[in-house]
């Protein structure tokens, strides 16, 4: 057997865009005018999570919009560099969807505008002839940035474990008629929260295994995640803080989650692999960072 055919395979069904992140150099004062740094990059949930699982030498397809604008010729340019398959993805005559945030000196993000848009375009009917063609999956990701029917219609035909990302509160509410649909789940606190109405992460994974998820990954920022199945439940700290942006930690965590449970590991070992993952991510972003 060769090493292509041995590569884990996986969809990533999610956004892409252009970040342009803002970084003080003292601290972030509201309505001022910060002095710091502006660093334009590709960007966007599934697009990141798709970097991370191409990175670790997956086979990984990401089945996104696309626009038609200069910012899409380098979010093109740059998924070629990584090995990221976008034959699977839709392009349209509009312009490229685009994330803003400025950050604290801490690395949390302060304030943030999406411009996504343009996802709205994945329609049940345009993605039924992708999802329709598309190869066997080990497992699949979804981020909650496509609209909530193109959800439902994806997760009645996948074939595949699938994990989800929330994205944000307001997204995060797409995913209750389909929770029992979903393998896994990887929101913040606020998002569980908003999903169950607790507060609590414990109890707030507890009920969503209760509304029909298999795995629960509640991801607590730099404090590690809280991870439960029926079998099990425990929260694992971070390995290592690093002083960076947080940006693309829980993406990092997404994928590193994913291909333990490709695996069939247990929550537990799922979710130690997450923490690896977003650890190693946060080294690499501090050092690109200096």
């Amino acid at each position: 057997m060769s090493a292509d055919t041995q590569k884990q395979r996986f969809l990533v069904l999610g956004g892409m865009n252009m970040d342009i992140l803002g970084y003080p150099h003292r601290g972030y004062y509201a309505k001022d005018s910060n002095i710091g740094k502006v660093r334009l990059k590709p960007g966007g949930v599934g697009r990141n999570i798709a970097e991370q699982l191409a990175l670790a030498g997956a086979a990984t397809y990401l089945l996104t919009a696309m626009g038609n604008d200069s910012f899409a010729q380098t979010l093109q340019a740059s998924c070629t560099e990584l090995g990221i398959d976008l034959s699977l993805a839709l392009r349209f005559n509009d312009p490229s969807p685009i994330y803003l945030a400025v950050h604290d000196a801490q690395g949390d993000m302060t304030a943030a505008v999406n411009d996504m848009d343009l996802l709205n375009s994945m329609t049940p009917e345009v993605l039924s002839g992708q999802v329709r063609d598309m190869p066997t999956m080990d497992a699949a990701v979804l981020d909650a940035n496509i609209p909530q029917e193109s959800i439902e219609y994806f997760l009645s035909q996948a074939s595949c474990p699938v994990l989800d990302d929330p994205v944000s509160l307001e997204k995060a509410m797409r995913l209750m008629p389909v929770l029992s649909k979903l393998y896994a789940i990887k929101p913040n606190r606020i998002e569980a929260e908003a999903l169950t109405g607790e507060a609590n992460p414990e109890r707030a994974a507890q009920k969503l295994l209760d509304m029909g998820v298999k795995q629960v990954y509640i991801s607590m920022g730099a404090e590690g995640v809280w991870f439960a199945d029926m079998n099990q439940s425990g929260h694992i700290p971070s390995i290592q803080l690093v002083p960076s942006s947080l940006t693309g930690a829980g993406d990092a965590m997404c994928a590193g989650l994913t291909m333990a449970l490709a695996k069939g590991m247990d929550a537990a070992a799922c979710a130690m692999e997450g923490v690896r993952s977003a650890t190693k991510y946060l080294k690499i972003q501090a050092q690109e960072m200096e």
